[in-house]
C-alpha cells in the first residue's frame, strides 16, 4: 500500500514539473504578444484601421501619462479580454510605448505593472468610443 502512495506522490511531482514547463514553454515576448493578440486590429505597425480600429501611436504613450488614460488602456475589450497573464499585459503595453508610439517616451513614464493591470483590467468598459473621444479631447484640445 505504501508503494503505491509513493508512485503516486512521483506521478504528481512529476505531472507538476511537465505542468511547469509547458507554461514556461508558452511565454512569449511583448513582441510575440502583440503580433498574436493586436495586430490583428492594430496592424504590424499599431496605426489601427481608420473609421474601424483607432490608431495607438499618438494616443498610446499620451493616455498612459494620466490616470484616467492608464485606466482607459487597462480596459479596452482587447486588453480587458486577452488571455494573458497580467504581468504579460504590462510588459506588452510597455513594450508597445516604448516601440509603437510616435510620442516619444518622456523621462517621467511610469511603466505598467502587473499590480496595476490585474486592480483595473477586470471591469468592464462602458461606451468605449465615447471615452476615448472624450480623453482625446481633454489631452489634444
Amino acid at each position: 500500500m505504501r508503494l503505491w502512495h509513493l508512485r503516486l506522490a512521483r506521478t504528481g511531482v512529476f505531472m507538476v514539473m511537465i505542468a511547469t514547463v509547458m507554461s514556461s514553454a508558452r511565454a512569449y515576448t511583448p513582441r510575440v504578444n502583440y503580433q498574436l493578440q493586436c495586430m490583428g486590429c492594430h496592424h504590424a505597425d499599431g496605426a489601427g484601421e481608420y473609421g474601424r480600429v483607432p490608431s495607438v501611436r499618438p494616443t498610446l504613450v499620451p493616455f498612459s501619462m494620466s490616470a484616467d488614460g492608464r485606466n482607459f488602456l487597462l480596459r479596452v475589450p482587447g486588453v480587458a479580454q486577452a488571455p494573458l497573464a497580467d504581468a504579460e499585459i504590462a510588459a506588452l503595453l510597455n513594450w508597445m510605448a516604448h516601440n509603437l508610439s510616435d510620442v516619444p517616451v518622456p523621462d517621467n513614464f511610469v511603466e505598467f505593472t502587473a499590480v496595476e493591470v490585474g486592480s483595473v483590467r477586470h471591469q468592464p468598459l462602458a461606451a468605449v468610443a465615447a471615452t476615448r473621444a472624450r480623453l482625446v479631447k481633454t489631452l489634444f484640445p
